[in-house]
């Protein structure tokens, strides 16, 4: 490797990175513009439907890898403050409002009360959006979001009415959190994995956070579940 890729290529994958990410951003504005099909969905619409989902995953992706490489130079920014949970949960459904009407799905959100947080708003956002937009993919047609309160913290619960989480991917996942598994691993397990380290990163005295998958949806799917202390 020539004496520039060694001392500059860090920057150059920044570089890099920051540049799909901009290129994917402008693609998804450019779709969340198109007006939607009628009821009746031609195969045109199915087909923008299915390129809308891919570049949402496409974009999340990028985000992630982005993420997980500054995570391992030590240089990911990581920074506290106090955040109202509901609002940045509505900013994000929100955001999927387009998506979801495409597909089909409406997001419901149960939480009666808000609550506030001491947590990194841009990491925190980030693992509502890969939640949420795997949620839409794999629901029926439901998606419910709640906040649970206990004495150690608060849970942000996301269920689905699909058909619920293969066992093999739950158990592969309680591997991955252990540190073992990480052998064949899919891009989908990836997400799960960061949003385990972006929850983890949460701690408050013994209380450290953590990111649950389940099949214990109150809707019969798949369920999300990550814990802040």
């Amino acid at each position: 490797m020539s004496s520039f890729m060694k001392n500059d290529f860090h920057h150059v994958m920044i570089a890099s990175m920051n540049d799909m990410k901009q290129s994917v951003n402008l693609l998804q504005h450019t779709l969340e513009k198109i007006p939607l099909g009628d009821t009746e969905k031609s195969e045109e619409e199915s087909d923008l439907t299915s390129i809308h989902y891919e570049v949402s995953r496409m974009q999340n992706s990028i985000g992630q890898l982005h993420n997980l490489y500054l995570l391992e130079k030590n240089q990911l920014s990581f920074q506290l403050t106090d955040a109202y949970l509901l609002e940045l949960i509505e900013e994000q459904v929100i955001a999927h409002d387009v998506l979801c009407r495409r597909v089909g799905v409406t997001i419901n959100l149960v939480a009666k009360h808000d609550i506030s947080s001491y947590l990194d708003v841009n990491l925190l956002s980030h693992v509502l959006d890969i939640a949420i937009v795997n949620a839409i993919r794999y629901s029926k047609d439901t998606v419910q979001i709640d906040l649970q309160k206990t004495q150690q913290g608060t849970s942000i619960i996301i269920d689905d009415n699909g058909r619920g989480y293969p066992e093999e991917r739950l158990e592969h996942f309680s591997e991955i959190i252990k540190g073992q598994g990480f052998s064949g691993l899919t891009n989908q397990m990836l997400a799960w994995y960061y949003c385990y380290l972006v929850a983890s990163m949460h701690k408050s005295r013994e209380q450290q956070g953590w990111v649950r998958l389940s099949n214990e949806s109150a809707l019969g799917g798949s369920r999300f579940e990550i814990f802040l202390p």
